[in-house]
């Protein structure tokens, strides 16, 4: 029996409760908290969970930054191969342009 628990029973003997009843009513209390506790236990996450989770996390990114490392080069590859073509693009028409002008 923990201190608060002693301290309820002593109140409730005190307070002229008959001592089955009392220890009745302590017992009660004592399964209310404990099932609250397990309701709250299975919908709020606790500082170990959360630590837990961010352990995975960490691990994970720290298992896929090749993979992100490799996307990225990937990315400006293809930024660079953009630009090249767009500026083949506009010289070709800027070629044709001036053609078609002299033409005129």
């Amino acid at each position: 029996m923990g201190s608060f628990t002693s301290a309820l029973l002593e109140a409730l003997l005190s307070a002229g409760v008959a001592p089955d009843r009392a220890r009745t009513v302590v017992e009660l209390f004592d399964r209310s908290v404990d099932e609250r506790y397990g309701l709250h236990a299975q919908i709020l996450a606790t500082k170990r969970d959360l630590a837990d989770v961010e352990t995975r996390l960490t691990r994970h990114l720290a298992e896929n930054s090749s993979r992100i490392a490799e996307c990225n080069a990937r990315i400006a590859e293809s930024k660079a191969d953009v630009i090249k073509w767009m500026l083949a693009a506009l010289t070709a028409q800027t070629a044709l342009m001036v053609g078609v002008v002299k033409l005129l």
